[in-house]
């Protein structure tokens, strides 16, 4: 082989190398630098936090209020637990010789009385029956000038029963009440029935032939329907007072009406055992005047 030919062969510059895989591995290289800080950088460096759910905290249910009882003054009082007997220390009894048994003989103690003897809802204007402040007065103004009580216990009826004229009966009484409530308008007004009479000591005794037991259920009657249409509270003495024949006990009573010590006590125990709660009564006032008002 000849000298030239040998140069040209090795004088010839080396074969050029493929460039693209190069180009290919800087692209990667520079993706690669360009997202790790994108994804390392916190949301203090710029990027917004995924949002987070709100939970809403539960509300604290409100407590249902206990709603006030109204007491149904269509029925008698429910017998309950015995008061103690501080219980009658703003109490006012009014009625006839009966009560006066009662205030005597019972063990009453704390309370206050009008009774006066031969009374009945017709004297309740007659004056000089009570003294009050030093004045002397009826029942009606004692009760609108006297002090102001917690409850009013009403016995009325025993002198009545020879009084045939229903409608001005009802009337009567029921304006009576009506006043007492106006006068004391805190007061729980208690109105009791008539209690049963042995009717062999009435005839022995000479007392008037209209005190029978017949006559006594007809009054009662006639209580009932004040006590429901003037919204004051019946309370069953007649029940506690009479034997299985529905009559006064002849043990019980010396002359055929008035009672014996032990029964003006079951008497009281009847009373102290058949109470209405004040919140109660006056929400069956306010009852009553929705009532009225439809």
């Amino acid at each position: 082989m000849s000298r030239s030919l040998y140069y040209k062969i090795t004088d010839d510059p080396p074969p050029r190398r493929r460039r693209l895989p190069l180009i290919l591995a800087a692209v990667v290289v520079g993706a690669v630098l360009v997202t790790v800080p994108v994804l390392s950088r916190s949301p203090a460096e710029g990027a917004d936090p995924a949002p987070t759910a709100t939970v809403a905290p539960t509300p604290t249910p409100e407590p249902t209020p206990t709603p006030t009882p109204v007491f149904d003054f269509s029925q008698p009082v429910p017998h309950g637990v015995s008061v103690d007997m501080d219980y009658f220390s703003d109490a006012l009894f009014i009625g006839d010789s009966r009560t006066q048994g009662l205030r005597l003989y019972s063990g009453v103690k704390g309370a206050t009385f009008y009774d006066y003897t031969g009374l009945s809802v017709f004297g309740v204007n007659k004056p000089g029956l009570v003294t009050v402040n030093g004045q002397s007065c009826s029942i009606v103004e004692a009760l609108q000038k006297g002090p102001q009580f917690g409850k009013i216990y009403i016995a009325f009826g025993m002198n009545e029963l020879g009084y045939y004229n229903t409608e001005n009966y009802l009337a009567t009484f029921g304006k009576f009440l009506d006043q007492v409530k106006e006068a004391q308008p805190n007061a729980v007004v208690y109105l009791q029935n008539l209690a049963p009479v042995d009717e062999a000591k009435c005839a022995k005794y000479g007392q008037a032939s209209c005190i029978t037991n017949a006559r006594v259920a007809v009054f009662n009657e006639l209580f009932a329907q004040l006590a429901r249409e003037h919204r004051v509270c019946l309370v069953d003495v007649y029940s506690a007072l009479s034997d299985e024949n529905d009559s006064l006990p002849s043990e019980a009573t010396s002359d055929g009406i008035h009672f014996q010590r032990p029964w003006y006590e079951t008497w009281l125990a009847c009373l102290m055992s058949h109470t209405v709660d004040p919140e109660a009564y006056r929400a069956g006032q306010t009852a009553m005047e929705g009532d009225r008002e439809t």
